[in-house]
């Protein structure tokens, strides 16, 4: 049988998660009968099984095919600047396990890596079906060689060879991928993206960044580096951002721009109740704790929610008519805790930016997946990187 043709079906059983011999036959444009012979060698090497039935225009229920969910686990970890959280999934990016720990970033890059060491020493221990690790990291990546070139307000960050360390300690498959477009793929694999050729994934955390699809493909751009919505321009003689540009969307809007507006606020006597929860302590101001104090009717923590959300607003219209996209998914700590607080402002904005037919039928969406999606996304990263090996 010809491996080619075998890696074309599989793949196709794999992107679709499930899909009919009619289907492949569609997608492939094999004959029917030759997808019934692929489907049977790829069926007794066990990388395939039957498991449950659709109609078709015929009335005749067709039987659903999906990759053997335990052809591989895998490993997906996110690291964030807080926290870092780290997944067992199966090779259909079922979650297994999950555990979240503080990432402790100001310990030092080795103390880092001496978590991730840990976690998937002890993750491997306990599932000998592990056969690769996935890495979910924001900053700028190298996917190529998997280096972290730089992660942004992290100092000492730069040209970490991520992966190789990674390889070189456990003997397995590495890849590293920029968190946002992990996300975005468990969005589109689990989410409100499923079954949608052209939307764009937008994470409003610490940073602000996108995921472009095209076509049901993600874009990547000449340089691998599209998607940077949090360094487009709102203001040309704005405030220094951390990439050395100024008046970039992510001083505005992001979860560091709405945190870092408070303080400030506080430090120069604005009335606030968030002034009690502070305590001289500023780090304790979060995000959660923001919109509770929202909530509860403070005027200053309402209207610098309501303005970055005005912010944020503006950066959806260029999306919108640069790309004309179906759907906008918003992922990330501020979307998911701020909500109407935020999207209300959001929608005002953007759609006083944008042509109404662009928008008559766009969806803007906050994601429902929880935090462990960046994980998730990374072993499924990870997964289609294996699928070759099996054949």
């Amino acid at each position: 049988m010809n491996k080619e043709d075998l890696l074309g079906v599989l793949q196709a059983i794999y992107e679709q998660s499930q899909a009919s011999r009619t289907g492949l036959a569609e997608k492939t444009g094999f004959a029917p009968s030759y997808i019934s012979a692929l489907v049977a060698d790829l069926r007794r090497r066990g990388l395939v099984e039957e498991g449950g039935r659709s109609p078709s225009r015929a009335g005749r229920r067709r039987v659903l095919l999906h990759v053997a969910p335990d052809l591989a686990h895998l490993v997906g970890i996110r690291i964030g600047r807080a926290n870092m959280r780290i997944v067992v999934t199966d090779f259909l990016g079922k979650v297994l396990s999950l555990k979240k720990i503080p990432t402790n970033i100001t310990m030092g890059e080795q103390h880092v890596f001496n978590l991730i060491e840990q976690e998937i020493g002890a993750a491997i221990k306990s599932d000998s079906l592990i056969k690769g690790i996935g890495i979910a990291m924001s900053g700028v990546i190298d996917r190529n060689s998997g280096t972290l070139l730089f992660w942004p307000k992290v100092p000492g960050w730069i040209d970490v060879p991520l992966k190789r360390r990674i390889q070189n300690k456990f003997g397995l498959p590495v890849v590293l991928e920029d968190t946002v477009r992990t996300m975005a793929l468990a969005e589109e694999k689990f989410g409100d993206a499923k079954g949608r050729n052209n939307f764009v994934y937008v994470v409003v955390s610490m940073g602000i960044g996108a995921a472009i699809y095209i076509n049901n493909r993600l874009y990547l751009g000449a340089d691998d580096l599209a998607g940077e919505l949090g360094h487009t321009t709102i203001d040309e003689r704005g405030e220094l951002c951390s990439c050395g540009n100024r008046g970039c969307l992510e001083v505005y809007a992001s979860g560091w721009a709405i945190i870092n507006r408070i303080k400030m606020g506080l430090q120069q006597g604005v009335h606030s109740s968030l002034s009690q929860l502070t305590e001289n302590n500023p780090d304790r101001i979060s995000i959660e704790a923001i919109v509770n104090a929202a909530k509860v009717g403070d005027q200053f923590a309402h209207t610098v929610l309501w303005e970055a959300g005005v912010h944020l607003g503006t950066g959806i219209a260029t999306i919108v008519n640069l790309l004309n996209p179906e759907a906008i998914v918003l992922g990330g700590e501020v979307p998911r805790v701020a909500k109407n607080f935020l999207l209300k402002p959001l929608f005002h904005s953007f759609r006083g930016r944008t042509f109404h037919r662009s928008v008559s039928n766009l969806k803007v969406l906050v994601s429902r997946l929880g935090g462990e999606a960046g994980a998730t996304g990374a072993a499924i990263v990870m997964a289609e990187k294996l699928l070759p090996e099996f054949l």
